[in-house]
């Protein structure tokens, strides 16, 4: 892991079919005594993070220029740690994911959101406040997307610990059928049992998910995740079946 606030951030470049590569990732560390380090404000490390940001996201996605790439940074910035931010390398996508509980959980997390969006998978760039990149990005396929057994609390993607703790997450399995849960990017889950169908419930899942007023639309719909006890977040459904 480097922290931007180190020092310069150097990219060596190669140029393959047209379209510019990160080939190595260097951070060249100031000459500073410590004291001088220790010294620098957090408003001067804030702004060293976000030129090295800045610098990453010119190089790997070129195609995310001027004030999109400026409003990403700054969001990314404002978000609340702990945090991760992430990138669909195919499509030049971003997803951030924010306010966990710990930091070395962070960066799995917002890889998994990133995923859950995107359909595929994310690199990651960086957690908190500090460039977690050491050479040419790379997209990691995240396992729990792919889960596809009975209803296990641990198998479940993305989802905090405040989330984890919740009874009616806890005791899932025990919920009355016809039931079904649905989950969303920013790892909020929703539940609905004891519908008249299998139908009924995932369709009451989904549009308590899809109408949450804390999230009030952004970053995309909602995904079918279990039905009755079986976990089916792997068919990246979004409508009941």
């Amino acid at each position: 892991m480097l922290s931007a606030g180190a020092g310069r951030v150097k990219f060596r470049f190669v140029r393959w079919g047209g379209s510019m590569r990160i080939m190595k990732f260097l951070v060249v560390f100031l000459v500073l005594p410590g004291a001088a380090i220790a010294a620098l404000t957090n408003a001067e490390r804030k702004s060293q993070f976000e030129r090295a940001m800045a610098s990453i996201v010119a190089a790997t996605t070129p195609t995310v220029f001027g004030f999109v790439r400026d409003t990403l940074i700054k969001d990314y910035i404002a978000c609340k740690p702990n945090k991760g931010q992430a990138v669909e390398l195919v499509g030049a996508r971003y997803f951030r994911s924010c306010e966990h509980e710990d930091a070395s959980i962070a960066g799995e997390r917002s890889l998994e959101s990133c995923q859950l969006r995107y359909g595929k998978p994310c690199a990651l760039l960086a957690v908190n406040e500090e460039i977690v990149v050491e050479g040419e990005l790379t997209a990691r396929d995240m396992p729990r997307l792919h889960y596809a057994g009975k209803y296990d609390l641990s198998q479940i993607p993305i989802i905090r610990r405040v989330t984890r703790q919740r009874a009616d997450v806890q005791n899932y399995d025990k919920a009355m059928e016809p039931k079904a849960m649905a989950i969303h990017p920013w790892g909020k889950l929703f539940i609905s049992a004891g519908d008249p169908t299998l139908q009924d419930a995932q369709s009451s899942a989904l549009a308590k998910c899809n109408s949450d007023p804390a999230r009030n639309g952004r970053d995309g719909g909602c995904f079918v995740y279990a039905v009755n006890n079986d976990v089916v977040i792997g068919e990246r459904r979004m409508q009941p079946k």
